[in-house]
């Protein structure tokens, strides 16, 4: 569960502060559910200081071996079996007590490593409630 804590609003896409409410954790995500059909449902109804249960997915990639280690990387295990969200699979991994969910694409490139390091360059918000991210869906 995610308390939104503020919205950094630009023309199309967004970012949103939520606030993890069982650890305090604030994350900086971000927000292009707007890029859609006109049919498709978007999580432009989030409104400041309400709850929701939120997925977010690590936009990034696995850290290859050698590679430098910067404020970007987290170290990442995966915690459950690939999940299916709109026409992708997705992974839940847990970092430092958050969880988050890696792309299936990402997924093959570690393996079969229990642990593994992720270099996050965003956090995309792909489901809110029961409203998934449009982008899952085509």
């Amino acid at each position: 569960m995610f308390e939104l804590m503020s919205i950094e609003e630009s023309y199309v896409t967004r970012y949103l502060y939520l606030k993890n409410c069982k650890n305090g954790v604030i994350e900086f995500c971000f927000d292009d559910s707007d890029v859609r059909d006109e049919n498709q449902k978007d999580f432009w109804f989030m409104k400041v200081g309400e709850r929701y249960e939120c997925k977010i997915l690590l936009f990034g990639r696995p850290l290859k071996p050698g590679e430098e280690i910067d404020e970007d990387c987290m170290l990442c295990r995966i915690i459950g079996p690939m999940e299916k969200l709109g026409l992708y699979n997705i992974i839940p991994v847990e970092s430092g007590g958050n969880y988050y969910y890696i792309s299936e694409k990402d997924a093959k490139k570690i393996g079969y490593a229990d642990e593994f390091i992720f270099h996050s360059s965003r956090r995309d918000l792909v489901q809110v409630d029961d409203i998934i991210n449009p982008r899952f869906l085509r």
